[in-house]
């Protein structure tokens, strides 16, 4: 491989055309290819790239491009979801490596075979959870492993308020033709621009959003769920057929110290409301961490009775007295010697997000960057096709679930290919 690697983009709307401006941070790209069946989309990326110094070939139809093409070394998918499994496999047929979007697919089946093909070609397939490569996430693990500052961990929580859902519209002169767009699988220019609402291109907002979440939990706790149940509706939004909400509970079987216990985790995505933004909480014996990839969320709660750990001792924290509760005003200082200080040990001690200072980067910087780093040879995929389509089983037994009203047993060789 050259020094440079040649990289395509397939699906140039907004996700794809952030994931080219984290590219062009990134060192040793050549952006060869981009790829859209909107011209106004291709264009726009196209110019985009020229500006940057990668002047690149643009093209309707991704299989024209990968006929064409002869020289490249990766493709970046950032399409609708119910096209994600026929392009990986016919990027990897090619012999690239590819870079896709969550979620996989809409399919158990279909999220197998991109991780068939993945291994029959010997090519990396990285999915777009950006959260496995975020150090925020990766130094929250250390706390909860490596300093145990939570003990074990007995419950879990998450959840993604926010997308609240509004019609994206274009200007009539930009409009795709109908041959257009029914050659590409739409019925309209709407369906077209809304594509995340529709049953047809993809399986709703616990896989759009909650996916995310739901493969935190998965990584944290080191194993995937045993168990879910879930319930949720188009509720609130009058147009458009997916489900706005849902909450889901599920089961996990936690290994901690060579003891296994059940693990419950409630998630709950809502498209109607902002409050509370997003984030996961994990609750342990001796404390409680928040993490999320808003910096301005997440810390850790160190429960009343719990001795000092040795990381304590360097890191500001918060006093809270066990008979205040969370409205009341905050004390700062740092731990000295716990049982003789004015507060005593039986207090709440409040660590404030980590890590600081805040990221350099946007998280999918990262995940990119380990993509390409993969490719090099210097460190392996943070989020392989086998790690990926286990989140994305995940959640779409979470969506079976939730359209089933009942529990649903999973199994390890539900998540194994």
């Amino acid at each position: 491989m050259p020094d440079d690697i040649h990289v395509a983009v397939i699906g140039a709307g907004r996700q794809g055309r952030d994931l080219i401006n984290y590219g062009l941070d990134l060192p040793d790209l050549r952006f060869k290819a981009v790829c859209d069946i909107w011209p106004y989309a291709r264009t726009y990326a196209a110019n985009l790239l020229k500006k940057r110094g990668h002047p690149c070939a643009a093209y309707e139809d991704y299989r024209e491009m990968l006929a064409k093409e002869k020289d490249l070394d990766t493709a970046i998918i950032a399409t609708p979801d119910a096209f994600h499994c026929e392009q990986t496999l016919a990027c990897l047929k090619a012999g690239l490596h590819v870079y896709c979007e969550k979620e996989m697919a809409l399919t158990v089946e279909d999220c197998r075979k991109m991780v068939q093909a993945s291994r029959q070609a010997e090519r990396h397939l990285q999915v777009g959870r950006q959260h496995r490569s975020n150090p925020r996430y990766h130094l929250a693990l250390e706390y909860i492993y490596a300093k145990k500052a939570l003990g074990r961990i007995t419950n879990v929580f998450g959840q993604w308020h926010g997308h609240k859902r509004a019609k994206f519209t274009w200007p009539q002169k930009l409009a795709l033709d109908e041959a257009t767009l029914k050659r590409y699988g739409y019925e309209s220019m709407e369906q077209f621009r809304n594509w995340r609402w529709f049953a047809k291109f993809s399986a709703g907002e616990l896989v759009n959003l909650g996916a995310h979440q739901i493969d935190v939990f998965n990584w944290f706790l080191r194993t995937p769920p045993k168990a879910v149940m879930a319930s949720g509706g188009l509720d609130y939004y009058d147009f458009y057929e997916l489900y706005d909400n849902a909450t889901c509970l599920f089961d996990w079987d936690y290994a901690w110290e060579g003891k296994t216990r059940t693990v419950r985790g409630l998630y709950d995505v809502n498209t109607t409301t902002e409050d509370g933004g997003f984030y996961e909480t994990f609750y342990g014996t001796e404390g409680t961490l928040t993490i999320s990839e808003d910096p301005a969320k997440g810390g850790i709660w160190r429960e009343p009775l719990v001795e000092a750990a040795p990381w304590e001792k360097d890191t500001p924290f918060i006093i809270v007295p066990r008979s205040r509760g969370a409205s009341e005003e905050y004390t700062t200082a740092y731990l000295e010697d716990d049982a003789n200080a004015p507060w005593g040990p039986a207090v709440g001690r409040v660590f404030p997000p980590i890590p600081r200072p805040a990221l350099e980067k946007q998280p999918h910087w990262y995940h990119l960057k380990n993509f390409f780093d993969a490719i090099r040879g210097v460190r392996g995929l943070n989020c392989p096709a086998e790690v990926g389509c286990q989140g994305a089983v995940a959640a779409l037994r979470a969506v079976d679930a939730m359209k089933a009203g009942r529990r649903l047993e999973l199994k390890p060789e539900d998540f194994k290919v």
